[in-house]
């Protein structure tokens, strides 16, 4: 076996100098170099050992790059399930994985124009199975088929000698399909004279006025910016000032040829600059787009208020924008016609959003910050609510809870009590009268006398909550006044509540 091993290193050995003068014979011929390309193939191995009786199976990917017109480099990675025959002649685990990598050479004795190329094959491996790993030699021969479009049926035969002393010496039969993934190869087309056309005549370049596009936009996420400064400075010194519409763009339309710059500020901070030179004017197109950057780290609160009453937008409110984290107030106010404001948020922190008009109470809205990340969201949406409190209108308060047939607060849930305090101080004049009522279940006596008790609690925490005694009457009517059927039980929830009446 050592005879046969050091044979086989030795034929390899020359399988290497014959492609090196290969190599060197090829060195000026026409080329027919192969183009990378991928193949797939099915192989047997043939383990040499008295107990080997059957032929082992698998798949392999190739890879084969031409290094001249007649040796390609190429690569294999072969996988099977077998029953491995050690060198002992003893088999070792049962339809276990078997790794084999490749690299070498093919040595044809054609190269790819020919329909039929035969070569010598020349490779090192790496074999794994199981715990066993090992190094080997393999020399081989192998007949390819060029059939079309530089697609290849290629057959091999070669044989696998150990070099590590864990791993066996084998047979390797394979036959497969690859093809081509480079560029094709174009044939050599016959030398034509080219008589050299006379130069056009260049036109003269006029420069004429633009239009000038200039768009802002948020740095981290790229969405555009309404109602960003825009200023186009001009040679003179003169600027100009535009305002970002919705899509965060302004237009100065017939700008003379000269050098500009243009900047902008949104929010007391400033965009990133940009260059406009006169040479920009000599095109026929007749704008200019600009796009400049804006980076603020902080978050946009993009609200609206909303008339809950009439369901329209309500323009001209107040808005007070408590940062709870940091302990300071933002005012702001509503557009007239939309409702719609907007503020500057500081990532990772609480936020509480009141809203603040004469004769309406406001919901009272929690949002925060942290968590979000600045990188994928510019914009906190929020709608704010606010219902119509005239003198004489009772309005619905049910975000406030008692203890279940008892006139007990539960405040940590009651977020009605607080719009009522903020309504009472938003608008000094009101007095109110906090009223309570209750379902049918149970005896008229009872309901009569839980519903004022209730009212009388309410009256009790807006009075902790410095709101004048005098502003503020409480009346309990049991189960006469129902706002639906107490037939049913969402009908008597609905009907157990508290409502305020503007007095």
């Amino acid at each position: 076996m050592d005879r046969m091993k050091n044979t086989i290193i030795k034929l390899t050995i020359l399988a290497i100098i014959l492609m090196s003068g290969v190599l060197c014979a090829n060195g000026q011929s026409a080329s027919f170099k192969k183009n990378p390309t991928i193949g797939l193939h099915f192989f047997y191995n043939d383990f040499l050992g008295t107990r080997s009786g059957n032929l082992e199976g698998g798949f392999g990917i190739d890879y084969l790059h031409g290094l001249t017109n007649n040796i390609d480099l190429v690569g294999t990675f072969n996988g099977s399930w077998v029953d491995y025959l050690l060198p002992n002649n003893t088999l070792y685990g049962s339809s276990n994985f078997l790794l084999d990598i490749n690299a070498g050479a093919h040595i044809k004795l054609l190269p790819d124009k020919h329909v039929f190329s035969p070569f010598l094959i020349a490779k090192a491996s790496i074999t794994s199975y199981k715990n066993i790993n090992g190094f080997g030699l393999t020399p081989g021969a192998g007949l390819q088929i060029n059939m079309f479009k530089e697609t290849f049926i290629i057959s091999t035969i070669e044989y696998r000698v150990a070099l590590s002393s864990g791993i066996s010496n084998q047979y390797y039969y394979s036959i497969g399909i690859a093809t081509s993934f480079g560029a094709k190869k174009i044939k050599p087309v016959k030398k034509v004279e080219v008589i050299p056309l006379p130069e056009p005549v260049k036109k003269e370049i006029v420069i004429s006025p633009k239009d000038f596009f200039i768009t802002v936009v948020d740095e981290a996420t790229g969405l555009p910016l309404p109602n960003a400064e825009i200023f186009v400075t001009g040679p003179d010194g003169k600027k100009l000032i535009g305002m970002a519409d919705i899509k965060g763009r302004s237009v100065f339309y017939a700008m003379p040829p000269a050098d500009y710059s243009v900047s902008g500020v949104l929010n007391n901070i400033n965009t990133s600059g940009e260059k406009i030179e006169k040479g920009n004017f000599e095109t026929k197109d007749k704008v200019i787009n600009i796009t400049i950057t804006h980076n603020d780290p902080r978050f946009t609160l993009a609200g609206v208020v909303i008339n809950k009453t009439k369901n329209i937008p309500e323009g001209e409110a107040e808005i007070n924008i408590s940062n709870d984290t940091k302990h300071t107030i933002t005012i702001k106010q509503s557009n007239l016609g939309d409702g719609i404001f907007e503020s500057q948020l500081d990532p990772e922190n609480d936020f509480t959003i009141v809203g603040k008009k004469a004769n309406y109470i406001s919901n009272i809205e929690k949002i925060t910050t942290k968590g979000l990340n600045r990188s994928a969201t510019l914009y906190v949406n929020l709608e704010l609510a606010i219902e119509e409190a005239k003198t004489g209108q009772s309005i619905v308060l049910n975000n406030i809870y008692f203890e279940v047939g008892k006139a007990v607060i539960k405040t940590e849930f009651s977020t009605d009590l607080d719009r009522i305090v903020q309504f009472l101080k938003d608008n000094p004049r009101a007095k109110l009268e906090i009223q309570g009522h209750t379902d049918s279940t149970g005896s008229l006596t009872l309901n009569n006398k839980l519903s004022q008790e209730r009212a009388n609690s309410v009256v009790e925490y807006l009075k902790k909550n410095e709101i004048e005694s005098s502003r503020l009457t409480s009346k309990g009517y049991g189960p006469s006044v129902p706002i639906t059927t107490n037939s049913t039980t969402e009908g008597k929830a609905k009907n157990r509540r508290v409502e305020m009446k503007v007095m």
